[in-house]
């Protein structure tokens, strides 16, 4: 790269930008090497990125850049702003999303600039839609996402064999601690980590401050006797549970612990009375949990809504959790005040020092406020409330997800960005926003934010605060319920964010020298240096899962298939039928296990089942009798061989090394059919006419049933094939191709 300024880049519209010194700084040190950039939001994050892919595309002509974010919305923002920013055609611009289908996405891959989420770009990485080759850089939006199982992992750790491969991570809030961060840095193969935050010298002529109010409120007399009633049922359980042995009895318990102490029961076997009793004393925890979050952070309603909700399944599935629960009388005792606090028209008193606030904070010239708030039902009752208190100063309006919850629809993509410019426009000068308006969408700057209730996220408060005190002096004021967990909350988070600076600027200085980093074992290293070729013919159906990925990940080439029977085809002889242990059981329970054992070893001479997840005699719901019965059967009776892996990883790398000995040693191409041929005339005619191209056995069928017979379906014309449900142009037209082509032993070349 040359020493001219990234500001007068060719391919940069630099009209159009603000002249910051640390972005160009920064971009440059990007360039240099794989970098995490962590910058508060608002100071341009997006820009050092559209320099970074300037410099790429304009070094490397004949590459791509692609840019990933965790959302459609987001994928669309980032799409629009690259197209103002940079002096490249528009058609060299795409958008690629879930939307689109896949056949029609491998001809987006071309163009140079590809903007998409994560999951669409892993699933085409996969499939072959697009290759990892031809990208000169990814950028990962919002990177702190880079955590287990999320598709940036598998991305990065595809991406980075490349040769010349540069890769960029932007995030606003990397993590809590110096495991955390160098977490996502190990995921996304980070070499370099550039920090500000708002006091950093060359950000901060940029950044104009935030004021931080806190309003205390005070709680009517109802919501503590409400309260002292499930607190104790919660002091209750967790002795229960402690004196088990499944949770510790000197600490604060969150549900993520009681979530960990019920896998640990479940893994002491499910048939022990003492263990069940813990299970069913463990979910009734959570529910209690739950239930007093609601009550000191949201409105009665909502804790009503939610008892209700849960009184509906008790009748609908009868669980001995639920009914456990909701008959304690401490929670019948809780539930009766409730009612009568809602017969009362009683209501949190957020709501009304919310009004108020909104109030006095627009009559001092507040021209836009955003106020955040966890659930969406509240956020629906705040936006009444003002509008109904306050019709003259107040036009406030709800932003949500897409999806639907709890009975709420949502908005779509459309409407949250009609809301969103009409918020920008002045049409309404209050947004509620659940947590969407935390993360990356392009809202405009707020005056004020208000927190209804509080998080104890150091990312999310990072997020909700940098909605104000960009340009302008900026204000935060937090509600907070006295002697609740809102003022605990509010203290965690303050804690966490200050360990998260600390941790970054230790990290910082640790990438201060370049250094390469490993990534996987010994063993997953070996397998993917070998670059045998191997292929693995999968089930369509497990297209997205872990198990998948981490075979593409191997090296193996992945052929996407609707497989007639078995979920992975290594060979003509070996297929391998993949359960996860919960369906293992369910499927021994009632029967589908040796009606699939039975397919498998009539069309495969060597089949295997493979149950991921807990080991066999330790399945919960089924006696270690059931589970050694069902085994023997498998062994004897049909000659499959069964094996157990811990998860996906290991899935993977058990399906590898069975295709690399079938087909790098044996030297056996995977099939779809095994060696043994279908018996009947019937089963035999539908066995030829399925290894048409684009036609599986239902199709074979419906085939057979138009034309009568396999001769009259090999010379059907285009438009007489087309007449079959299941069959359009481009299959018909191939299926011609392929019977009426010249053999050539070099065709396929």
């Amino acid at each position: 790269m040359s020493e001219r300024s990234l500001f007068s880049h060719p391919l940069i519209r630099s009209e159009l930008l603000e002249r910051r010194a640390y972005q160009e700084s920064i971009a440059k040190e990007c360039l240099r090497a794989n970098t995490l950039v962590c910058l508060p939001t608002g100071l341009g994050k997006s820009v050092i990125a559209a320099f970074v892919a300037a410099e790429r595309l304009l070094e490397y002509p004949n590459k791509k850049v692609v840019v990933l974010a965790p959302t459609r919305p987001l994928v669309l923002q980032h799409f629009n702003f690259f197209k103002k920013i940079l002096k490249v055609e528009a058609e060299s611009f795409a958008a690629v999303t879930g939307q689109i289908p896949p056949e029609k996405r491998a001809s987006l891959w071309s163009k140079k600039i590809v903007f998409s989420t994560p999951q669409v770009f892993m699933n085409d990485l996969i499939a072959g839609r697009v290759d990892a080759g031809s990208v000169s850089l990814i950028v990962f939006d919002e990177a702190h996402r880079a955590v287990g199982e999320y598709a940036y992992t598998f991305i990065a750790d595809r991406y980075s064999e490349e040769k010349g491969s540069l890769i960029l991570g932007l995030t606003a809030s990397p993590g809590t601690n110096l495991e955390e961060i160098e977490g996502i840095c190990k995921n996304l193969w980070i070499k370099r980590v550039e920090a500000r935050t708002p006091s950093s010298p060359d950000v901060r002529p940029y950044v104009k401050g935030i004021k931080v109010e806190w309003i205390k409120v005070p709680l009517p007399s109802i919501f503590y006797e409400i309260g002292g009633r499930l607190k104790a049922f919660v002091k209750e359980e967790v002795k229960r549970a402690s004196s088990a042995g499944f949770l510790p009895s000197n600490q604060t318990i969150k549900v993520k612990d009681v979530l960990k102490a019920i896998e640990r029961a479940r893994g002491q076997g499910g048939a022990d009375t003492r263990v069940k009793e813990a299970i069913v004393s463990l979910y009734g925890l959570i529910h209690g949990l739950k239930a007093l979050e609601l009550l000191e952070t949201q409105e009665l309603s909502s804790l009503n809504q939610y008892m209700e909700g849960l009184s509906k399944r008790a009748e609908r599935k009868r669980t001995a959790s639920l009914r456990a629960f909701l008959k304690h009388p401490k929670i019948e005792e809780a539930a009766g005040l409730l009612k009568r606090a809602i017969a009362l028209n009683v209501e949190h008193p957020k709501v009304d020092k919310l009004v108020e606030t909104v109030k006095r904070e627009l009559e001092g010239g507040a021209k836009r406020i955003m106020v955040f708030t966890n659930y969406r039902s509240t956020a629906s009752k705040l936006v009444k409330a003002l509008n109904e208190r306050l019709p003259s100063a107040a036009s406030a309006v709800r932003l949500v997800g897409q999806f639907k919850k709890d009975g709420d629809t949502g908005l779509t993509q459309r409407e949250q960005v009609a809301i969103l410019d009409d918020f920008k426009g002045g049409k309404h000068n209050v947004l509620v926003a659940t947590q969407i308006g935390e993360e990356g969408l392009d809202i405009v700057e707020c005056d004020e934010v208000i927190f209804y209730d509080s998080v104890p996220s150091a990312i999310r408060y990072i997020q909700r605060r940098g909605r104000t005190g960009r340009k302008t002096p900026g204000k935060v004021i937090v509600l907070m319920a006295s002697g609740t967990k809102d003022e605990g909350y509010y203290w965690i988070a303050k804690r966490r964010e200050k360990a998260m600076g600390e941790a970054l600027a230790k990290l910082s200085k640790k990438f201060g020298e370049d250094r390469g980093q490993a990534k996987m074992d010994d063993f997953f290293n070996f397998l993917k240096e070998e670059k045998d070729g191997v292929k693995v013919l999968v089930d369509a159906r497990e297209a997205n899962s872990r198990a998948v990925s981490e075979l593409s990940r191997l090296g193996a080439s992945i052929e996407l298939r609707a497989l007639p029977c078995g979920d992975f085809v290594v060979s003509d002889r070996v297929v391998v039928e993949r359960k996860a242990s919960e369906d293992f059981c369910s499927s021994i329970i009632d029967g589908r296990l040796f009606e699939q054992a039975k397919r498998l070893k009539e069309s495969y001479e060597r089949p295997v089942i493979l149950v991921e997840g807990d080991p066999l005699f330790t399945l919960r719901n089924l006696r270690p009798e059931a589970v050694a019965g069902a085994v023997s059967s498998l062994l004897t009776d049909f000659g499959l061989s069964l094996i157990s892996t811990k998860d996906p990883r290991e899935t993977a790398l058990l399906i590898y090394s069975l295709a690399r000995r079938e087909q790098i040693i044996e030297r056996r191409e995977p099939k779809l059919r095994g060696e043994k041929k279908p018996l009947s005339l019937s089963a035999l005619q539908e066995y030829v006419v399925s290894g048409l191209p684009g036609v599986d056995t239902v199709i074979a069928k419906r085939l057979l049933e138009r034309f009568k017979s396999v001769e009259k379906v090999f010379t059907a014309s285009e438009r007489e094939l087309k007449e079959v449900e299941g069959i359009g142009e481009k299959i018909s037209r191939k299926i011609r191709e392929v019977l009426t082509a010249a053999y050539s032993p070099e065709g396929d070349v």
